[in-house]
């Protein structure tokens, strides 16, 4: 499968020889994409199963397509890699959900710290899982990462104990340079990285995180907005692992 575009169905509407594509889908299907009975398009579940299927019915409300070939984790890495981000305003988090499923992210957290000044309900919440689809089917990937309730420092902290990679970016004098005592990667790695709101994270807060078994890390020289930071981070431990380049 080259990196085109692929449909969403739920892994409930996956049958044994055929699927069924309902909602939004099908109406992207027939309307924006002009797709026929008979053409031949892929299909994702967001849990790792994607389907080469051809179209047999179309009607308003659902497609059905015949199953002609099933590939696993398709467009996947294989690090595991949670990034903890926290929550800036307006759709610069959009756009980090967006730019972090597509390089390969599995899991982001949007993270209360003291400095946040942002509230998340369930409507927004919502949405940010919409924009990871929408990322995931775009490109090419077959688990729909999941975007999680916001959760405090203290609980990330708590999350950290299986990772065998924790990092928490920081322009301080006990950071070093990202790259410096990177582990090789084992047979699934797993990291996870926390990036800071535009005030950055306070001193008790980068206390806590390292009595938790993270390291300090800078990204550079130079001052990065939070969510490029949430991208940079993300895309040095990917990279490190083999799994951009």
């Amino acid at each position: 499968m080259s990196h085109h575009e692929s449909y969403f169905v739920l892994p409930e509407n996956v049958k044994e020889s055929q699927i069924i594509l309902i909602d939004q889908e099908v109406h992207h299907l027939s309307h924006v994409k002009r797709h026929r009975e008979g053409d031949v398009i892929w299909a994702v579940d967001g849990e790792g199963g994607a389907y080469e299927v051809e179209l047999i019915r179309i009607t308003k409300t659902r497609a059905v397509a015949r199953i002609l070939n099933t590939r696993r984790q398709l467009g996947e890495p294989r690090a595991d890699v949670t990034l903890a981000q926290a929550m800036i305003k307006g759709d610069r988090f959009e756009w980090l959900i967006e730019k972090c499923v597509e390089i390969g992210i599995r899991r982001i957290i949007p993270l209360m710290t003291e400095k946040t000044i942002l509230k998340a309900g369930s409507g927004r919440i919502n949405r940010w899982n919409r924009v990871a689809l929408g990322a995931m089917k775009q490109c090419g990937r077959s688990i729909l990462p999941e975007i999680t309730e916001p959760k405090t420092m203290k609980q990330i902290c708590a999350m950290g104990a299986d990772c065998q990679y924790r990092l928490i970016a920081h322009a301080g004098e006990r950071s070093r340079p990202v790259r410096t005592d990177m582990p090789e990667a084992r047979l699934a790695p797993k990291a996870i990285g926390m990036t800071g709101p535009e005030g950055g994270f306070t001193d008790e807060e980068i206390d806590m995180a390292v009595e938790n078994g993270y390291t300090p890390v800078s990204l550079g020289s130079r001052r990065l907005r939070a969510e490029t930071a949430g991208i940079v981070l993300s895309t040095i431990i990917l990279s490190q692992w083999g799994e951009l380049c």
